[in-house]
């Protein structure tokens, strides 16, 4: 029984010191009230992680109706300590990985008790009163489980409840320096995956196969499985899809399509590779279309609107023949960092060509990846600094050529 017991001992590992989950929370406080808010409920697993490191790999977003998604941290504004609301199943995870000393659980795991004891213990607080801020924008809680807290904290007497969505996320924004280092370290892992694919690239062989070595190669360099699934396709246009048993033929094209991942911060690289001999055409379009990553580096700094951006980086397409109205390939980027299935694509998105997003403020240390998809796959990220962006993968950006 001793040796059991040994078992179970809690060893605290944490991604990052206490005093940054400290920094992160009353960064949010102050977000808060700048915003009119004296309550946060935070229910995305992206903002609880970030600002405790509790962190589950089920979120009970697709869950039986008996087992619905309430776990959630909550601020208060004015008060220097947050409340973690889990199920007692979580203790173990709560007490090894995470920050939080004060964390509330439920023995029952159904709708009507565990709404029952969030809202009685924030009660007894004295916390239930003024504004809340829910994220109604995250897939956790579902709408069923939303509406059902939402009328909870009313009932008990709160002033409103708001949307809080763009809050949380704007506030994650800015990296830090140390959620910069697994960033480039994840940029790393992906390059290392992308060359393992390529050394078995040969006719025959299927996407599920290089999708393999491609997870192969970034967990050898220390990568983790990702937000969404690595793509590897021979198949145009299909960039939404899932890796197949399709298999590769001479002169078809491969596209892979993976984040490298560390502590689930994301840095997302893709590329393409040409089976044969490389028609001209086709390298002389992938060598302009990589010539754009020159210009980011130049025009993506902080203080620069986007729009400002899109414009600096249609007039290179233009320059080099490859802008067409009509363009069916996305080009553009959006906002990579800390991300839980199923998805990695951040707040802030923006559109070559469109007036999207076109007067956000571009930040120091923001990170976002960038695709300058034409007419072929090729993604980089990059993060934003005071005189210029920086991007991260090793790798030329151009379509690699593959003999076979």
């Amino acid at each position: 029984m001793a040796e059991l017991a040994g078992l179970s001992e809690v060893r605290r590992e944490l991604p990052f010191p206490v005093e940054e989950y400290e920094r992160r929370q009353a960064l949010t406080r102050e977000r808060m009230v700048e915003a009119g808010l004296d309550l946060l409920v935070v229910s995305s697993p992206e903002g609880i992680a970030w600002l405790c490191g509790h962190a589950l790999r089920w979120n009970k977003g697709q869950s039986p109706t008996a087992w619905p998604a309430l776990q959630c941290l909550v601020l208060r504004a004015g008060q220097e300590r947050s409340i973690l609301f889990e199920t007692a199943e979580h203790e173990h995870m709560i007490r090894a990985y995470s920050m939080v000393e004060d964390f509330r659980l439920s023995e029952a795991e159904d709708l009507d008790r565990v709404l029952a004891h969030i809202v009685g213990e924030l009660a007894g607080e004295g916390w239930l009163s003024g504004v809340v801020g829910v994220e109604k924008w995250s897939y956790i809680p579902n709408r069923a489980v939303g509406e059902a807290m939402e009328a909870a904290l009313r009932e008990r007497g709160v002033v409103d409840v708001v949307d809080a969505s763009v809050l949380m996320r704007r506030v994650r924004s800015a990296k830090s320096d140390l959620e910069l280092a697994y960033i480039e370290r994840a940029a790393a892992a992906v390059d290392a995956g992308l060359l393992a694919l390529e050394g078995v690239i040969r006719p025959g062989v299927r996407e599920i196969d290089l999708w393999v070595e491609l997870m192969r190669g970034m967990v050898a360099a220390g990568g983790e499985p990702a937000g969404l699934h690595e793509l590897v396709t021979f198949e145009r246009h299909t960039g939404h899809s899932f890796s197949s048993d399709r298999r590769l033929r001479a002169g078809d094209i491969v596209e892979a399509d993976p984040s490298g991942v560390v502590q689930h911060y994301h840095a997302n690289i893709a590329m393409s590779w040409y089976v044969g001999e490389m028609p001209d055409e086709v390298r002389r379009l992938t060598e302009a279309a990589g010539g754009a990553y020159e210009v980011l580096r130049a025009e993506a700094r902080a203080g620069v609107t986007i729009g400002r951006l899109g414009e600096r980086m249609r007039e290179y397409y233009e320059g080099v023949g490859l802008w067409d109205p009509r363009i069916d390939c996305y080009v553009g980027g959006y906002e990579l960092g800390l991300s839980f299935p199923p998805d990695w694509v951040g707040e802030i998105a923006f559109t070559v060509g469109t007036p999207e997003n076109a007067d956000v403020v571009l930040e120091e240390n923001q990170v976002f990846n960038y695709e300058s998809n034409l007419p072929f796959l090729m993604i980089d990220t990059f993060v934003v600094g005071r005189e210029g962006s920086r991007t991260l993968s090793g790798l030329p950006h151009r379509m690699r050529e593959v003999h076979v």
